[in-house]
């Protein structure tokens, strides 16, 4: 159970905190923080973080043999694609506020077109994110 002050310290390291390139300072966060932080904003800024940890996981185990792990690296090369795909198509029809990735509550609505994508490498504006009108 968290007391008063540690809820105090974390909502002011959080507020203290800015994701600008070239802006974070972690050795100003408790270093009981910094993992956490670490690991939130890679899922923000990698959606393919999983897949590119199963195959490194794949090729330390068998000794950078790529042969072995050639159905990860595949995954992996997939899902890099396809959210690059999603990246610029989001970008060019301006569904997105930056040029980054989808944010992480949308992402499972762009995901739904995986298996589309796969066959026809095209991609059309989700139902969910059409603007009303």
């Amino acid at each position: 159970m968290s007391s008063p002050t540690d809820d105090v310290n974390k909502k002011r390291t959080e507020d203290n905190i800015c994701y600008r390139p070239g802006v974070i300072r972690y050795h100003d966060v408790p270093p009981n923080e910094r993992r956490r932080l670490f690991d939130e904003r890679q899922n923000e800024l990698n959606p393919c973080l999983k897949e590119s940890e199963i195959s490194n996981a794949c090729l330390m185990m068998s000794g950078n043999d790529y042969s072995r792990c050639h159905a990860q690296l595949e995954n992996y090369k997939t899902c890099k694609r396809f959210w690059t795909a999603v990246r610029n198509f989001a970008t060019v029809n301006h569904l997105l506020r930056n040029d980054g990735f989808p944010p992480l509550s949308e992402r499972p609505i762009w995901k739904k077109q995986l298996h589309t994508w796969i066959q026809t490498r095209k991609l059309t504006v989700p139902e969910e994110l059409k603007p009303l009108a």
